[in-house]
């Protein structure tokens, strides 16, 4: 009698095995990553500023968010010289209220400096701290983190730039922009800051924060979908992007919407270097949609501006002395797109950086109707 053969279970193998392998990897990420809309609407409206012009509301808004506080803030800040804010934040801790910060490791002498100061009750612009004062309130955690003052604040020291300026208040509303947790910011440039209250929202950047500020250096990435639709105030639907790990994502969205485009762009942008951009730009322009790009003066020699105008795309520098620090696009009256992402390659492949895509006619008008204003005061190139 013969032996009985063993029946043996298929397994992948080969090159279609690894290609099916691939195609699962794949669907997962695309499940991982996909933005999704939220299965209804919120009720709260969004509200926007438009600095210098609305700087000092700005920052009271801002800061009466702080002092509104019940359970926690948590703040991811490029930049950080305002001692208002700075006495919020203290306010907040004395208060109860769970306060961290995430800041570019470039700026850590001025987030010891502002906190420290403010907790010394100093006045003015700019503090004076002596260094004994310091010592006596700043604790290392570990290498990366130190309690200032009781507010632990972690910090990023890699290469690229942690280019965030939002704070999620108690888990409920988000404050994001172009505008640094600076004086200069709310007094002198030309910046926009938009406070969202969506949960939805605020849970995702609360998410991006925490890997952040737990040391997950590049974030996670997702993309986080909502929906505001008030009886009052400004409505809006978008999602968030978050750099540099979905970066790709976030730059895929903002050329899809230009390719998109049918009648106008409005560009007001602190610098334009990312090619495949102002490549999209250039084919709207082709296309026969009118394109205007409003660019700070002194990043002229970085910008791309001489391929738009040899494209015949109407081209200006801004007209402020100081600082035009948007990162902003207006598409056909309905679309918004803006946040502390500069459109350069670095954004969306090495900094940490929020995009936000919205659609909102009524928010797309404010825009429209600011970048306008900056637009005639600006000068043809």
């Amino acid at each position: 009698m013969g032996t009985k053969r063993r029946r043996e279970k298929p397994t992948l193998a080969g090159l279609p095995g690894y290609l099916l392998l691939l195609v699962i990897l794949l669907l997962w990420l695309f499940q991982e990553l996909r933005p999704g809309f939220p299965p209804q609407a919120e009720a709260g409206g969004v509200e926007v500023y438009f600095m210098p012009q609305e700087g000092e509301a700005a920052k009271a808004r801002l800061i009466a968010l702080m002092d509104g506080a019940k359970e926690s803030l948590d703040g991811a800040f490029y930049e950080f010289r305002d001692l208002e804010i700075a006495k919020a934040l203290l306010r907040a801790k004395e208060r109860g209220v769970r306060v961290r910060l995430y800041g570019e490791s470039d700026y850590r002498n001025d987030f010891r400096r502002y906190l420290v100061g403010g907790a010394l009750g100093q006045q003015g612009e700019t503090p004076r701290v002596p260094q004994a004062a310091l010592r006596e309130r700043i604790r290392p955690l570990s290498l990366d983190c130190e309690e200032i003052v009781g507010i632990p604040v972690c910090f990023d020291e890699r290469e690229g730039f942690m280019h965030h300026k939002f704070l999620v208040v108690d888990g409920q509303a988000v404050w994001t922009g172009s505008t640094n947790m600076t004086w200069n910011a709310f007094a002198r440039n030309n910046e926009n800051s938009l406070l969202l209250p969506s949960s939805t929202l605020a849970q995702g950047y609360a998410q991006e924060f925490t890997a952040l500020f737990e040391g997950i250096k590049e974030g996670l990435g997702k993309p986080v979908a909502f929906h505001l639709s008030p009886e009052k105030g400004i409505p809006a639907e978008g999602t968030a992007y978050f750099s540099p790990k979905g970066g790709a994502l976030g730059r895929e969205a903002i050329l899809e919407r230009l390719r998109a485009s049918r009648t106008e762009i409005l560009v007001a942008a602190f610098v334009l270097t990312d090619r495949e951009v102002v490549e999209a730009l250039v084919q709207a322009q082709r296309r026969g949609v009118g394109v205007q790009v409003l660019l700070e003066a002194r990043n002229l020699g970085d910008s791309r501006e001489d391929d738009l105008l040899r494209a015949g795309v109407a081209v200006r520098k801004d007209g402020n002395p100081y600082t035009l620090h948007h990162k902003v696009m207006v598409i056909d009256g309905t679309f918004v797109i803006t946040g502390s992402y500069n459109f350069t390659a670095r954004a969306w492949q090495v900094n940490n950086e929020n995009l936000l895509i919205l659609q909102s006619p009524a928010l797309a008008e404010r825009y429209r109707e600011e970048i306008l204003r900056l637009w005639r005061e600006g000068q043809p190139l």
